[in-house]
């Protein structure tokens, strides 16, 4: 699955058609375009009209990313957080056979800035095409044509069929955890930690954001999610009986209804 966040010039969205229609991808989810006209796209992008009518649009990036099992962004600029670098070739590699337990999304970002900090946070993985340091901008048509260049070669390469569509794959038994799974966990998991006040005094953002790359570096399952869930709802029902516990206590000590009938 291409993944286009905010492109704002229909002629790349049409040459990233084009390129996909090259490459053998098919599927398409543009979320929150300066403009979408599939008449014009076409125009631009011949004989693509299959790519371009299944295309699908989005007001958010959650809801494109929803039932994705795996998300790869690509950026020219790199964070200080732990995730997974590749070069395009390295990330095709590394794809091809991950695609085979569930969907993926290749995630590119707007012309101007690439993608945000927020979407960053949804990738369990990022590309960066290793240009020049003297000029890094690229077009994002053409660094488009790049990764989708490399993952047709390790397709090929890996399954020994020239002809075969990249976007239609097989499930494992136990399916990887889909993007809407994660944010549910995500969510639990800081609740738990507040919960315990591991937040306490301190930005919680930036402390979210390395347990997000640890997590999806792990890139668990829904079993293995299921489970770290479970526990983090563990985490957050132990703090609470602990307080109620607590409670009851001081309520039981000596002098605690003197105490109270005095303040009364």
């Amino acid at each position: 699955m291409v993944v286009l966040h905010e492109p704002q010039d229909l002629v790349n969205i049409a040459l990233i058609v084009r390129a996909m229609k090259n490459m053998g991808l098919s599927r398409l989810r543009v979320v929150r375009p300066t403009e979408f006209d599939a008449y014009r796209i076409e125009g631009i992008a011949h004989e693509t009209e299959d790519v371009v009518r299944g295309a699908e649009l989005f007001h958010k990036l959650d809801e494109a990313l929803a039932d994705m099992t795996y998300v790869v962004g690509t950026t020219a600029r790199r964070r200080a957080s732990r995730q997974l670098w590749w070069t395009p070739e390295d990330a095709a590699w590394a794809m091809v056979p991950r695609a085979e337990r569930g969907p993926i999304a290749l995630l590119f970002g707007r012309e101007d800035r690439g993608l945000s900090n927020e979407a960053l946070d949804r990738c369990h993985a990022l590309i960066s095409i290793p240009t020049s340091p003297e000029h890094p901008s690229m077009n994002l048509a053409h660094a488009a044509l790049i990764v989708f260049y490399e993952l047709r070669k390790a397709a090929v390469e890996t399954t020994d069929l020239e002809g075969r569509d990249l976007s239609h794959k097989k499930r494992q038994t136990t399916p990887p955890a889909s993007v809407e799974e994660l944010e549910s966990f995500f969510s639990t998991w800081e609740r738990a930690l507040e919960t315990l006040g591991f937040f306490r005094g301190i930005d919680p953002v930036p402390k979210m954001r390395s347990f997000r790359s640890l997590f999806q570096r792990t890139d668990p399952d829904r079993r293995e999610l299921g489970l770290l869930q479970a526990a983090a709802h563990e985490i957050i029902h132990f703090a609470e009986r602990e307080r109620a516990r607590a409670r009851e206590v001081a309520d039981a000590e000596p002098g605690a209804e003197e105490a109270e009938s005095a303040a009364d």
